[in-house]
């Protein structure tokens, strides 16, 4: 027979307090405690300082697909320009060609623009999670270029002024090594360099009244301009020399350097 004293209520309130914290105590001495996941940013835009020197402008954005592994995909962007307008290239010939040097020249006949859209998978090493540290990346590129040339040709009786017009696409794909930096966790700082490997396609033509121009002379300018784009003996340039002007197509490799440093933020 259950006997009630003055005990009692405790003895139940002690039992119920045991029977709701018992699942916790053996959950505690069954399994240790695992440490909070580590937090990263997963995206991050970014803007190339380097290209600026070139008034290209190139964007990236990243996202990461794992802890250490990521896709980019970029966009570059360069307007049409003298060469001999561009910062970098300026700076380089005030201090390396002299005034009278053809490929100084040169500069301030052509001008060109650029496209160039850029796909890539990131590799991060080390231990800290999120899209730091050294990288090697693989990456394809494909690119669009126009190029614009005050072409002069001359012959024994006159100058023949040929505006070359052209435009360049080719695909190409690479290898690219580097090293990103986040700082308080909101600021990017990547830096790279690699380089691709491709085919390349183009055309060229230059309207000009050639009709004055003899057989002889022509051929002579077809033989200039195929001169022109040659690798290792290798021809990529056909050209056709009329008395309306001159048509060219190449066909050859792509050869591209990437490299730069960029600023960015992660969110």
């Amino acid at each position: 027979m259950f006997t009630h004293t003055k005990k009692t209520p405790f003895i139940i309130g002690l039992g119920l307090t045991l029977l709701c914290l018992y699942p916790v105590i053996t959950n505690a001495q069954s399994s240790p405690t695992e440490p909070a996941p580590v937090s990263y940013r997963k995206n991050l835009v970014k803007l190339n300082l380097g290209g600026l020197a070139l008034k290209s402008y190139n964007f990236s954005f990243e996202r990461l697909l794992s802890k250490k592994i990521s896709f980019v995909a970029g966009y570059n962007t360069m307007s049409e320009n003298k060469l001999s307008d561009l910062p970098l290239i300026k700076k380089a010939s005030e201090k390396l060609l002299d005034e009278e040097d053809d490929i100084k020249n040169d500069f301030d006949k052509i001008t060109a623009a650029n496209k160039a859209y850029t796909a890539e998978f990131r590799f991060y090493t080390g231990s800290h999670p999120g899209a730091r540290g050294f990288y090697v990346a693989l990456y394809g590129r494909y690119n669009d270029t126009k190029i614009n040339y005050a072409y002069d040709y001359e012959t024994n009786s006159k100058t023949y002024h040929l505006p070359v017009k052209s435009k360049i696409t080719g695909f190409g794909g690479g290898l690219l090594l580097g090293t990103q930096f986040i700082i308080a966790k909101r600021v990017a700082l990547d830096f790279y360099f690699g380089g691709h490997y491709g085919k390349s396609k183009g055309n060229a033509d230059a309207l000009a009244d050639l009709s004055t121009m003899t057989p002889e002379e022509k051929a002579d300018l077809k033989n200039e301009l195929e001169s022109k784009v040659e690798i290792s003996g290798k021809q990529y340039l056909t050209a056709t020399v009329t008395n309306e002007g001159v048509n060219a197509k190449a066909d050859g490799p792509l050869i591209g350097l990437r490299g730069g440093l960029s600023l960015g933020i992660a969110f």
